[in-house]
Order: C-alpha cells, then sequence, then structure tokens
C-alpha cells in the first residue's frame, strides 16, 4: 500500500509542476505582449528560467514514480 502511495504522490506532484511551468510559460508570453512597464529582457529569463527548472522537475517526477513501479 505504501509503495502504490508513493507512486500516487509522484505522479500528481510531477503532473502538478509540468502545469505550473505551462502557466508560468502562459503568463510571461501574455505579458510579454501587453504594454506593461516591466523590464522584458529580465521577465523572459527569469520567467523562462522557472518555466524549465518546474517542467524538468515534473518529468523527473513521473519518471521516479514509473521507476518504483
Amino acid at each position: 500500500m505504501e509503495k502504490e502511495r508513493k507512486e500516487v504522490i509522484f505522479t500528481e506532484t510531477g503532473k502538478l509542476l509540468i502545469d505550473v511551468a505551462k502557466l508560468v510559460f502562459g503568463g510571461v508570453i501574455l505579458a510579454g505582449i501587453m504594454k506593461l512597464d516591466v523590464n522584458r529582457a529580465l521577465l523572459f529569463t527569469i520567467g523562462g528560467i522557472f518555466a524549465v527548472i518546474c517542467a524538468f522537475a515534473g518529468i523527473a517526477f513521473i519518471a521516479l514514480s514509473k521507476k518504483s513501479k
């Protein structure tokens, strides 16, 4: 039972992190399109790095959940 629970937690955490990465990516694109008074280079850099980190972490969690089977 504990192994199944761990697998579900890793899978759901991975899905959540991938969803966060998609939302951050979309937010960065929308903020870049809108006429806001922000430093676009900094916005794209920080947002892009955060989205990539979240996406890779999500993929890693999903891979860990499948590895434990």
